[in-house]
């Protein structure tokens, strides 16, 4: 018999009691079920089966409609309410039906991701009612399938409760030992034998769970009460966590969730993933509103890395988040107004060689001053005196504090060699002494004469005298 001709033998059978009996007389519950939408629920047992009472009990009638119909009816409703969100259901069937070949306990549907068309079909299927009442079976066939599966587990027993004992109850106790906390049985009573009752509450109660009458469960929202206690738990946002469980129950659809519902934050930054765009964030750097770290200055370095926090805008700078020196002369080049100093140049404050450094072509350098002698003589002119005044003070300044200054005195080729080796190293020395004199460290200075072996001009009349002459050579 399907499960549409059920239903129609139900309406016509509760319509001919009416019309024989009262019409105030109350007729078999009609059960009314709702499709749970698959989007905001979660399985509460992840894996489940229903025991569905057809042993010779059943054929009787409770409220002039046979109580197998009520069974059938009911299983029907609950089917049409649960949605299908991969929980494996199963359906046993227990007492002699029309192709059971003797069998007494029967899987209807076997263990599997829950479908409704399937449980449709097996309703179709169920037969006559007859034989025993070997419900303690049932329970053991049930246990036995969901037996070695992970999760939590639920058994419902839909019968009368008619013509059981101790061994449903025992049955029912053992698979609450074996399932522990992952497992409850619960029971719907099928008619109104107050005998039935009492033996579903007990083996309800051995099997944790609760025991139902199926009158209370006629209504729609009984029906969807009874799945959400039983089967499925809600979960308005569709978070995959069920409501009461969870604690950011307005998650946004299709985001990723830790298992107390809210949105994930893997890197513990505080931005939920679904909004972090720097997502690898180091732990405890703090960040912006997108989870990227915060660079105060915007020069592109984060933070947490940047040793030179308040660089001005559109700076150039290093990874360090420090403004670039790109000559290497100790002034930044946002500073720098020579920029391409040769390394190893002393400069002032502004990247350049201060006034009295002279650069060559070749990035060598030296203090440049003009001292000249007349012929023979080792006495400083007193024109050359300002020059030196100005050396002085380069060298003492800070900036120079390493530097030392090797003072080369010269001489034009005229005259005995030895006389002018003599004179050049007088020339020299007359020099530093004059520098000491006005506060230069004499460890900072030494003095040697070159006598006219390096001439920086031709030694013709005309430009002899400028070989007459002392220079600054600068070393660390």
């Amino acid at each position: 018999m399907t499960f549409r001709k059920t239903m129609l033998m139900i309406a016509v059978v509760a319509a001919g009691g009416l019309i024989a009996a009262c019409a105030s007389t109350p007729g078999a519950p009609t059960f009314q079920g709702k499709a749970l939408s698959p989007d905001y629920y979660v399985p509460r047992a992840d894996h489940w089966v229903i025991v569905l009472d057809r042993s010779t009990s059943m054929a009787d009638t409770y409220m002039h409609v046979r109580k197998l119909d009520v069974a059938e009816s009911f299983v029907g409703a609950l089917n049409e309410t649960l949605p299908e969100i991969g929980y494996e259901g199963a359906l046993v069937a227990f007492g002699k039906g029309s192709a059971m070949d003797g069998a007494k306990v029967q899987t209807l549907v076997d263990l599997a991701p829950y479908k409704t068309a399937a449980f449709s079909d097996a309703l179709g299927t169920v037969g006559k009612a007859g034989s025993g009442s070997p419900l303690d079976c049932a329970i053991r066939k049930a246990a036995g399938l969901l037996e070695g599966t992970s999760g939590t587990k639920a058994i419902v027993v839909v019968s009368d409760g008619l013509h059981m004992g101790e061994p449903e109850v025992a049955a029912a106790q053992a698979f609450k030992k074996a399932a522990g906390d992952q497992g409850a049985v619960w029971t719907v009573q099928i008619g109104n034998s107050p005998v039935g009752r009492t033996l579903l509450e007990r083996v309800a109660a051995a099997g944790g769970g609760k025991a139902y009458l199926s009158d209370s469960l006629a209504s729609q929202n009984a029906m969807v009460n009874f799945a959400e206690t039983v089967f499925v738990a809600k979960d308005s946002d569709g978070d995959g966590v069920p409501d009461e469980l969870d604690k950011c129950p307005d998650t946004p659809k299709g985001v990723k969730v830790d298992a107390n519902g809210c949105c994930l934050d893997t890197d513990k930054d505080g931005v939920p993933d679904y909004k972090d765009k720097c997502p690898n964030t180091p732990a405890g750097v703090k960040v912006d509103a997108n989870g990227c770290c915060l660079d105060t200055d915007g020069d592109g370095v984060p933070d947490y890395k940047d040793a030179c926090p308040n660089t001005p805008a559109g700076t150039k700078v290093d990874e360090k988040g420090c403004p670039v020196d790109s000559d290497g002369d100790g002034v930044t080049d946002d500073k720098d107004k020579c920029p391409n100093t040769p390394a190893g140049i002393p400069v002032d404050e502004t990247g350049c060689p201060p006034t009295g450094i002279l650069v060559h072509d070749d990035g060598t350098w030296e203090v440049k001053a003009k001292v000249f002698f007349d012929v023979n003589k080792s006495t400083i002119r007193e024109e050359a005196k300002p020059e030196l005044d100005r050396l002085a003070k380069v060298m003492l300044e800070p900036g120079y504090a390493d530097w030392k200054v090797e003072i080369q005195g010269h001489c034009d080729k005229s005259g005995p060699r030895k006389f002018n080796e003599v004179l050049s190293q007088k020339r020299a020395e007359a020099v530093m002494n004059y520098l000491i004199a006005k506060g230069v460290p004499a460890d900072r200075l030494t003095a040697k004469g070159y006598c006219w072996d390096r001439p920086r001009y031709p030694n013709d009349r005309e430009h002899r005298a400028l070989n007459r002459r002392v220079e600054f050579k600068p070393y660390k």
